[in-house]
């Protein structure tokens, strides 16, 4: 099928547009809001990040991560 490319595009198209016309405006926050927050956190102690990584990943090395590749015979799409 060589129109399947486009076909897959015009999906994602009509997904986004679903999902923007479903998104409401209670979602929406004002620099106000922001103020707000930064302020609440500024009084705070600052909080090191905690890891929920698995030790496979967290003790991996950098030249280890470059050898991950996508594997495209498991691809759901072709």
């Amino acid at each position: 099928m060589k129109h399947k490319p486009q076909m897959m595009k015009m999906r994602w198209l009509s997904a986004a547009v679903m999902l923007s016309l479903c998104t409401s405006s209670a979602w929406a926050f004002s620099i106000d809001d922001v103020a707000k927050e930064a302020k609440t956190l500024a009084g705070k102690g600052y909080e090191a990040p905690k890891s929920n990584l698995p030790s496979a990943f967290r003790d991996m090395k950098y030249a280890d991560y470059q050898q991950i590749q996508f594997n495209h015979d498991k691809s759901l799409l072709e």
